[in-house]
């Protein structure tokens, strides 16, 4: 019981951190504040948060000691100096997303170091790079950042290779089945009117279709051979569509985006572009961290 409520208040905490952090940001900021609606959907988003650790409250993957204290701060910094970096790369959208290759420093903090970890470097990353960019805060997306940092952690739920490869190949199907939906969109709407601007959003569907090949295929060849950069991948990508998608549907009632709009122009751009970092990156960095474990021993 002791153990439970230790780690609740420590999930608890780097939550309420970020979200001073937040409130902070948005007092100070020269760039957009953030709106009634967008707080309050923040505060939704906040509340998906704790029913995820509430749902996996009896594994030990949320406890938090210095390291993981020391590696948080490391995470949001590096995420939100290197978003900073290519916030200038601005996508064909109807908002701000930018070319971040940088997502994949979250999705790897959150594999490497658990959820919490995972969750705190990219939603305070993600207010530091909008903040250096000029940009202002944006609640909802802050909150999606840190979705999509926290999701992969949840890998570490399942403690042997066995268990993470047979969970990673359920997921991967549920990963690749909500992309085809996507793509079934794209063919559906092939361009959406940006609501103010009067311009049209890009066409996805053939960058969906290359990265829905790609993801099945280098998931089915590691998790033979290596599940744990076979599971990096997938609940990388898991984490992707799940955090922004968090984001993009919020926006229907933020910006008064249509469904549509905010799918096809917001949400597929950045998840389409993520998710390429997500393959790309993230097996990199996990390779490279596990090797560098292997030898220190630790």
């Amino acid at each position: 019981m002791d153990t439970a409520r230790s780690t609740l208040t420590k999930v608890l905490g780097a939550v309420v951190v970020a979200t001073v952090f937040l409130f902070l940001v948005n007092l100070v900021t020269g760039g957009e504040k953030a709106s009634a609606t967008g707080w309050i959907l923040y505060i939704i988003g906040a509340i998906i948060v704790m029913a995820i650790y509430f749902f996996f409250a009896n594994k030990p993957i949320w406890d938090v000691g210095t390291r993981e204290v020391v590696m948080m701060a490391i995470g949001a910094v590096l995420y939100g100096i290197f978003s900073w970096a290519t916030n200038v790369f601005q996508l064909p959208s109807v908002s701000f997303v930018a070319l971040r290759p940088a997502v994949a420093i979250p999705i790897f903090f959150g594999l490497a170091f658990g959820p919490v970890v995972g969750f705190f470097s990219g939603a305070v990353g993600n207010i530091i790079g909008d903040a250096l960019t000029g940009w202002g805060v944006f609640p909802v997306w802050d909150l999606g950042n840190g979705l999509m940092g926290m999701i992969p952690g949840l890998i570490l739920a399942w403690r042997t290779a066995e268990e993470r490869r047979k969970v990673t190949q359920k997921m991967l199907i549920v990963v690749a089945a909500l992309m085809v939906l996507f793509v079934i969109l794209t063919v559906a709407f092939p361009g959406v009117e940006h609501p103010w601007a009067g311009t049209t959003a890009g066409q996805w569907t053939p960058v969906l279709l290359i990265l829905l090949v790609v993801l099945v295929v280098v998931a089915w060849f590691f998790l033979r051979s290596k599940p744990d950069i076979a599971a990096a991948v997938v609940w990388g990508a898991l984490g992707v569509i799940v955090g922004m998608g968090f984001a993009s549907i919020a926006d229907i009632w933020v910006n008064g985006y249509s469904p549509a709009t905010a799918i096809i122009g917001e949400f597929l751009p950045a998840a389409g572009t993520n998710l390429i970092f997500d393959i790309i990156l993230v097996p990199i960095l996990y390779a490279a961290y596990e090797a560098a474990r292997a030898q220190t021993g630790r």
